[in-house]
């Protein structure tokens, strides 16, 4: 399949924030051009003069949601207090939303994720085809398969990549770049080093396209134009369509 059928990559670094080590290594592969966006934890104190080398950059900075370690779960509250802190810290909305361990697709709140993504406009990324269906339902712009590993012991180089399925139209390689830090408390640390030296290395096919981090083509986004609405400026209605059980791996 050709570029023009509509194949493209958009490659996103989480956990943006979690480790000093791991900021500089998403840093260092937004240098590159090797990344084109990534999420940030604003729990975890990401530092808004990396935010504007990453916007300088052209990479795109959305929200990592997570969910607390010990309390409630993720619920409409901590959601909305994350986008308003995402808010204070960037100076303006997250280009997307994605979670933690995709607690943002658990069957407790996709919906309401999705509601919240669908009132700001704001693409999502989708863990498997029930949760795409959910987002797309809702009017969210989500791309069309995720690819990347959970575990370091999985390939470093998605092999979707290497042989993508024939119905693969926007793929979204999801990717942990970052300098190990043992210190962190993560227990994917040595992978960090792996996936920046893979990042470096990657060279995408000659018939895709690469895509940007905050949108992705018509063939995939069902959302109307981006909204100007911002969390700290307008009320987010909630919504009750519910996320099948088949919760995917953390």
């Amino acid at each position: 399949m050709s570029a023009r059928a509509g194949r493209t990559l958009i490659v996103i670094a989480d956990d943006f924030g979690l480790d000093p080590a791991y900021d500089r290594g998403i840093l260092e592969a937004g240098a590159a051009g090797a990344i084109d966006g990534t999420g940030a934890m604003v729990l975890r104190g990401p530092r808004r003069e990396d935010i504007d080398v990453l916007t300088e950059l052209d990479v795109a900075v959305g929200l990592h949601l997570e969910a607390a370690a010990a309390g409630p779960p993720l619920g409409r509250d901590a959601i909305l207090r994350q986008l308003e802190l995402f808010e204070r810290l960037a100076g303006g909305p997250p280009a997307f939303l994605d979670g933690h361990h995709h607690c943002h697709a658990s069957s407790e709140v996709a919906a309401e994720v999705a509601a919240i993504a669908a009132h700001l406009d704001l693409r999502v990324r989708s863990v498997d085809a029930a949760h795409r269906g959910l987002l797309r339902d809702a009017g969210v712009s989500t791309p069309d398969l995720l690819v990347g590993r959970l575990r370091e012991d999985e390939p470093v180089i998605p092999p979707e990549l290497l042989e993508p399925p024939p119905s693969a139209g926007t793929i979204e390689w999801m990717v942990h770049p970052g300098y190990p830090s043992p210190g962190s408390g993560s227990s994917y640390d040595r992978g960090r080093g792996e996936d920046l030296r893979a990042l470096l290395a990657f060279e995408l096919p000659a018939d895709w396209d690469r895509g940007s981090g905050g949108t992705v083509p018509a063939r995939s986004a069902s959302a109307s134009p981006r909204s100007e609405a911002s969390p700290s400026s307008v009320g987010i209605p909630s919504k009750s369509p519910t996320r099948p059980k088949n919760r995917p791996p953390s």
